[in-house]
């Protein structure tokens, strides 16, 4: 029962990490990333949010070890963090812009490979702590790990571009 509520709020936070990662992806189509962008946007790239709650998550995980219930305790903070964060997107302005076409499927693709790595590693490991502070590194890293996988996406297509001329 325990490993099915884990399981459960992996939920939440995909729905909050595809959210962004979109709203990211939108924004880096057609922009040239660089240090002055970083400047300009750096509140929007990390958010400030994302890093008080989980702080947040860290210090019930820390200083509350002796606790009986502990294991549910995270698992219930964990997933109402993430809901939070995921409804809290609703109210972006930003959002109702986002428009992503038929070429940006395969950086999505790569965001969704990206993004099973952690859950991988729970169902490999069972270390639900572990993966929940990696899951909220992602949270927290959406914007880099968006633009990673935008240039992977370019690398590949330019790859099968060339193999493609010959």
């Amino acid at each position: 029962m325990k490993v099915y509520l884990i399981y459960l709020t992996f939920i939440p936070w995909i729905l909050y990490f595809l959210s962004i990662c979109k709203k990211a992806l939108n924004e880096i189509k057609n922009k040239k990333i660089n240090l002055e962008y970083i400047k300009k946007n750096f509140l929007r790239i990390f958010p400030f949010d994302t890093l008080i709650l989980t702080a947040l998550f860290v210090f019930v995980a820390k200083f509350y070890k002796e606790a009986d219930q502990l294991w549910l305790a995270k698992v219930l903070l964990f997933s109402s963090i993430n809901l939070y964060l995921y409804i809290n997107t609703f109210y972006d302005e930003s959002k109702k812009k986002i428009k992503i076409g038929a070429g940006d499927i395969s950086t999505i693709l790569i965001l969704v490979i990206l993004m099973l790595i952690p859950i991988v590693f729970y169902v490999a490991f069972h270390k639900y702590t572990i993966t929940y502070y990696i899951l909220f590194v992602y949270s927290f890293f959406y914007y880099p790990i968006t633009i990673i996988s935008k240039t992977i996406n370019n690398f590949l297509l330019k790859l099968v571009r060339r193999n493609n001329e010959n």
